[in-house]
């Protein structure tokens, strides 16, 4: 139920922050209150609960009935699993080895992550913007929280920030002196940074390696299928105007922070069960 109210919250985050023409420093997440995008009108109370509202309303505005997108449905449903998740791990996870207290430090932690990575994810697919606003912020509070955590030290998290952001940029800067364009944002390096104020330079590590890979496999997934979808063959034609033109299936750009930010949810997680594996491995 609590990460189904942050999910609620995580939509308005997602909606408001980005930059637009209207809006080039995003809007307030506190005023107005919650209204229909297409007429205004505020959301009623009992309009506005989790996952409930959308299927009794069946995803349309009570007043003018303007359609609203499934994406608030998933938000709400995938932070509230997030946030299970979350519980399961910091309280269940940690029965036999933790006192009550600092497991229920470690799940408002893991929640605070979840609920970050989880804004950081949809706002990237929406505008492939990582917003400095976001990360700036949480990687001081991130910080400061991973200090709660009994395996957690002091120069973890420096150590993780300054990873986190220095090898995507060297990275980026090596990519752009061989093909003279753009291939790892800035935003990015500030994605890893968070990650590394939080879970140190293995969590960088982790997120940039996993994220690479979910992000090949699906890249190529993305060509393949626009291959398909390709019915003539490319050629190039000539026009009398002007030189030839050739036909190409063009380039095809992913956001890069949605795969980190899966990555390093999946580390958050796991990573007291690969150090126990690890540390205890034969040979």
């Amino acid at each position: 139920m609590l990460g189904l109210l942050w999910g609620s919250f995580a939509n308005v985050c997602i909606y408001r922050w980005p930059p637009s023409d209207a809006f080039p420093k995003g809007r307030s997440v506190v005023t107005p209150g919650s209204h229909c995008f297409a007429c205004g009108k505020p959301v009623r109370w009992y309009d506005n609960v989790p996952l409930l509202s959308y299927l009794w309303l069946r995803g349309r505005c009570r007043d003018c009935h303007a359609p609203f997108s499934a994406r608030y449905l998933l938000v709400e449903a995938v932070t509230g699993a997030l946030f299970g998740v979350a519980w399961w791990f910091a309280i269940n996870g940690q029965v036999l080895l933790e006192p009550f207290d600092v497991r229920l430090e470690r799940f408002v932690i893991y929640a605070g992550f979840c609920f970050v990575m989880v804004v950081i994810t949809f706002i990237d697919l929406d505008h492939m913007l990582i917003l400095n606003k976001l990360t700036i912020p949480a990687i001081v509070i991130f910080y400061g929280l991973g200090l709660l955590l009994p395996e957690r030290s002091w120069q973890d998290g420096l150590i993780g920030i300054a990873v986190g952001y220095g090898v995507p940029w060297l990275v980026g800067e090596i990519y752009y002196r061989i093909r003279k364009r753009e291939g790892l944002g800035l935003g990015d390096g500030m994605l890893l940074a968070l990650v590394g104020a939080l879970l140190g330079w293995q969590g960088v590590f982790v997120s940039l390696f996993g994220g690479s890979v979910v992000g090949a496999v699906l890249g190529i997934a993305m060509i393949a299928a626009r291959r398909r979808t390709v019915e003539e063959p490319v050629e190039a034609t000539t026009d009398e105007d002007g030189p030839a033109e050739e036909t190409s299936l063009g380039s095809t750009e992913l956001p890069f922070g949605p795969f980190l930010a899966m990555a390093a949810m999946f580390y958050l997680f796991a990573a007291p069960w690969l150090h126990l594996h690890f540390r205890f491995a034969p040979g």
